[in-house]
């Protein structure tokens, strides 16, 4: 039996207490637990993105090493075979190693000029527009959409307009 007077006595006019505020230490202790575990995953995630693109870059190794070794037994009687089939391999190779190697010899300038820069050209008779004769350097894209080596062109231009004139006269 509890008398009135009891300061143990609980009646039902008093609240419960509420939930206590977390103390600082415990803050801060899941703060660094939560940072702990996010650096985990980001880590796993780096380390998952790392063997991805050595696998890649293992594949295109074994690709570029097949078609060097190609190379070996090429004599001038039979490149005209063996080039075209060891260029396809290498493009192929690139490719699946995420990079797209980009050649635009005989691609009209116009559609090319977003990701090549011309070094020269030359006036052809008979071209209404200007045209990619040589590429002295391809230009290479990425899966991810990133251009990271643009192509260097010589180009193949219609004659001028004064020069037109002159061979009509």
């Amino acid at each position: 039996m509890t008398r009135p007077g009891d300061a143990m006595r609980i009646d039902e006019r008093e609240r419960p207490l509420t939930a206590r505020p977390e103390p600082p230490q415990g803050v801060v202790w899941r703060l660094l637990r939560e940072k702990a575990q996010a650096d985990d995953a980001a880590a796993a995630e780096t380390r998952r993105q790392v063997e991805e693109h050595r696998s890649a870059l293992e594949h295109l190794a074994r690709d570029v090493a097949g078609a060097l070794h190609g190379l070996h037994g090429v004599t001038a009687a039979n490149a005209a075979d063996v080039l075209p089939s060891l260029t396809h391999r290498l493009a192929r190779a690139l490719e699946a190693a995420g990079a797209r190697y980009l050649d635009p010899v005989g691609t009209p300038y116009a559609e090319v000029r977003m990701w090549a820069d011309v070094e020269g050209s030359e006036p052809v008779a008979g071209l209404e527009r200007a045209m990619v004769a040589e590429t002295l350097r391809p230009g290479v894209l990425m899966a991810d959409g990133k251009l990271t080596q643009r192509a260097r062109v010589y180009l193949a231009v219609p004659p001028a307009a004064d020069d037109r004139q002159e061979e009509q006269e």
